[in-house]
């Protein structure tokens, strides 16, 4: 890398991240100016008032514009969402010194803060939900079989139209809501209810992106003042070209790959700005880019340096954007991620091979930053072999980064959901590894939350009662040791799962509905495909297709635990039912013989065996599909179920006693798809092929396998044969996503001990790279723990 780039990575690893209260102080003094608005106006003119009053910020080495907060690394507060009563009034004044994400707060903004909580009691929509829960929801919340999402966060992530809104810049949108209102008015019968509503989200359309082309002007007029006062003939050149680009996009459509990728940028901060919108995509960068680098080498306004350096500063620039969580999600959701995810590869519309030299710049920009932006990279038949075997040598040498997509998997996820060939084909990520059919024509929330999978067991084993906290939140489906096979418990067990499915999707649809009533997202809605048209927000439906993605936790886990009670109740016969329960609600204690003998004697899940791996597949599958394309609440809304739990198995773990596995009370769940920490001890190829083999495609909402090797086993050329292999073999079995960590347990030991001395060591959490040191301890073990495979 370059020295400017060198620089602008080590401000952003030096700086601890922190806590902004601008964003807070500007939101509230709007909520309170325009109160009584309708709800599409109020909210667009609250992001209007924080992008005409944000401090304007262009740091010495920046040649991209725009920031989430004055500082370099720092998050902003949404209490329209976040709970001031259950969680910021308590846990803000420890922020900084708290053992997961921790956050620094200036002198001064933590009073600031304070101050305004009290505005915000019983405003949120976190409250608004609770409120409306029934108190059955809340029992089987707490009791951990559930976690619902969105209550407190924004309730969708997008993946930007950005070929639509290069072609047509803010303008053309602005122009195309004028016309929809002047239609509106003058047509048939004039206005009426519905069209008023309308009306209003078109009128609020105009008022964000009018805003947000003030906002860059605002910067032009920075880089313009610096350039006036700047010695340094080079920057002052380089400050009247930022301040010409944003002048010009993202009013009116970019020409150049300098314009394309600071209009890319303005889109990703401002979403950020409006709202806490976890999960919203990069795109397919190298597509979208590719035009625009493509003519200026052309005309030889670019070589491919200084593109490559674009490309850096954008990853750089991401890497400061994230959220502030409360304790649960600081741990569930570990390392400040926000998975913007950069996505190349693939195919175009009509199916052929896509890779271009932007995809080789992005793979190169990831290679010298070996920073926490993620990469993935879709996996094609016909793709070219030198980007499969530099993104292969990228992860041998340990950096995390590319992720690996199955092109054709993929594909036949999100035609189950209802797309289209072309939708199938042109499709994205939302979040970590969830795909959405239609770049820009969806609108994926990664919000959902969790079914928690070994908890809903644990239920079942006592007959609809939790025995953590005692409450009676599932059904009554018979005493266990009445049953004389595994039939009959999966049989009781798929009872208890439906309705707790139920119990969750009836408590995200109160999230949806408060959501679309108090937080529709207008600027969001503007840059997908449907909203505008259709003249409503997301959160209302607007979308040409509208999905909620929830999510199973621990499918390892309960499948290793049923094999067990299969293996030592009904085939063995060395333990009966009523034995191995008491072992589980005693935590084995004084039992130790018996939970080696259901560690080491039942087979696993992670070592292709047959019979484990067709139990798996086929039990996962009838889960999903309980889920699968229900009602989230808004009228063209579904529900889509993935196979992730990103970190949430740690304190999702610590509300579900000893499982028959072997596993301790109150310890990690497996992690994501993959195979029991530990228990995978036939090599990455058997484990892999164990994955492979559940129905992927049926995991609408994506699914998530992480996999480590010790870098001893992996070195030089033959290393990257080895993961080459594994990759190629995964996707051929019908996997839908791989990502690999190469780094051994001394490393992370001594990481551990030494944190001041890793500062740089990033590893793969679950969709997304996180600085390992950053890490909360406990999620730092589970990595840990995490088999290291030494060869095939």
């Amino acid at each position: 890398m370059n020295e400017r780039v060198a620089r602008l990575k080590k401000e952003v690893l030096t700086v601890k991240p922190g806590l902004s209260a601008e964003r807070v102080v500007l939101a509230t003094e709007a909520y309170k100016k325009y109160a009584g608005e309708p709800i599409y106006l109020h909210r667009a003119h609250v992001l209007e008032y924080v992008l005409d009053n944000k401090a304007i910020v262009v740091r010495p080495d920046d040649l991209l514009l725009g920031t989430l907060t004055e500082q370099v690394r720092a998050a902003i507060l949404f209490p329209e969402y976040e709970s001031t009563e259950m969680w910021l009034r308590k846990e803000i004044p420890g922020m900084s010194k708290r053992k997961s994400d921790p956050m620094v707060i200036q002198p001064g903004d933590e009073q600031k803060i304070m101050d305004i909580l009290g505005f915000w009691d019983g405003k949120a929509t976190e409250d608004l939900i609770y409120a409306e829960m029934p108190q059955k929801l809340r029992d089987g919340e707490k009791s951990g079989a559930f976690k619902s999402g969105g209550k407190g966060i924004c309730s969708s992530a997008i993946h930007a139209n950005f070929q639509k809104m290069f072609k047509i810049g803010f303008r053309g949108r602005i122009d195309r809501c004028n016309k929809l209102i002047d239609e509106a008015i003058n047509s048939g019968e004039g206005v009426n209810v519905d069209k008023q509503r309308k009306i209003n989200f078109w009128r609020a359309t105009i008022i964000v992106l009018e805003a947000v082309i003030r906002y860059a002007n605002r910067c032009a007029d920075e880089c313009e003042r610096q350039a006036a006062e700047c010695q340094d003939e080079a920057r002052k050149v380089e400050l009247l070209e930022m301040a010409r680009i944003s002048r010009k996009v993202p009013e009116f459509p970019p020409e150049t790959f300098h314009e394309a990728i600071q209009f890319q940028w303005m889109m990703q901060v401002i979403n950020n700005v409006e709202s806490s919108s976890y999960s919203s995509s990069l795109g397919r960068i190298d597509r979208n880019l590719w035009p625009y680098y493509d003519a200026d080498i052309k005309a030889g306004r670019i070589t491919r340096e200084r593109a490559l350096e674009l490309v850096e500063c954008l990853f750089i620039k991401s890497t400061t954007v994230f959220y502030v969580n409360d304790e649960y999600y600081s741990q569930a959701d570990a390392g400040y991620p926000t998975w913007q995810i950069c996505l190349i590869g693939g195919v175009d519309a009509e199916g052929n091979e896509m890779c271009n030299e932007i995809t080789d710049i992005v793979l190169d920009a990831a290679d010298e930053l070996r920073i926490a932006q993620p990469v993935a990279l879709r996996v094609t038949k016909n793709m070219p072999e030198h980007i499969m075997r530099k993104a292969i040598r990228m992860n041998r040498d340990g950096i995390g980064n590319p992720a690996f997509f199955s092109d054709s998997m993929a594909q036949k996820m999100v035609t189950n959901k209802g797309a289209t060939v072309e939708q199938a084909r042109d499709w994205g990520i939302f979040g970590c590894v969830e795909p959405g059919p239609g770049c820009g024509g969806t609108d994926g929330s990664a919000t959902g939350g969790n079914i928690n999978l070994p908890k809903i067991l644990e239920i079942t084993l006592h007959n609809g009662i939790d025995p953590v906290t005692g409450l009676d939140v599932g059904l009554r489906t018979g005493d266990p040791c009445d049953w004389t096979c595994k039939e009959q418990l999966i049989e009781a067990y798929l009872k208890q799962v439906e309705h707790f499915w139920d119990a969750h999707m009836r408590t995200y649809r109160i999230t949806t509905g408060i959501q679309a009533s108090y937080l529709p997202m207008i600027y969001q809605s503007a840059l997908i495909e449907g909203c505008i048209e259709n003249g409503e927000s997301i959160q209302d439906g607007g979308a040409n297709l509208s999905f909620t993605n929830i999510f199973i936790t621990a499918p390892s886990t309960l499948t290793d635990s049923i094999v067990a009670i299969d293996y030592a109740v009904f085939k063995q016969k060395v333990l009966t039912m009523d034995k191995l329960i008491d072992l589980c609600d005693t935590d084995f204690e004084g039992e130790e013989r018996w939970r080696q003998y259901l560690i080491n004697k039942a087979p696993k899940f992670g070592n292709d065996i047959p019979e484990v791996d067709k139990l798996s597949a086929e039990l996962i599958d009838k889960i999903v599909k309980m889920c699968n394309l229900h009602s989230d609440g808004r009228h063209n809304g579904k529900f889509s179920c993935g196979n992730q739990s990103q970190t949430h198995n740690v304190p999702l773990g610590r509300i579900v006693g000893a499982t028959p596995d072997g596993r301790h009370a109150f310890t990690p769940l497996s992690d994501n798809a993959s195979p029991n920490m530990g228990r995978d001890t036939s090599g990455p190829t058997a484990a892999a092929n164990s994955v492979a083999h559940m129905r992927h495609e049926n995991f609408h909402g994506g699914s998530l396998y992480n996999t480590r090797f010790d870098p001893s086993g992996v070195a030089g050329e033959r290393g990257v044969d080895i993961i080459e292999g594994i990759v190629k073999n995964y996707v051929d079995e019908g996997g839908y996503h791989i990502q690999i960590n190469v780094v051994d347990d001394k490393t992370l030991r001594e990481a551990q001990k030494k944190p001041e001395d890793y500062r740089d060591l990033v590893v793969r959490v679950a969709g997304y790279l996180a600085y390992f040191t950053e890490l909360d301890h406990e999620v730092q073990d589970v990595i840990i723990s995490r088999t290291a495979h030494l060869a095939q």
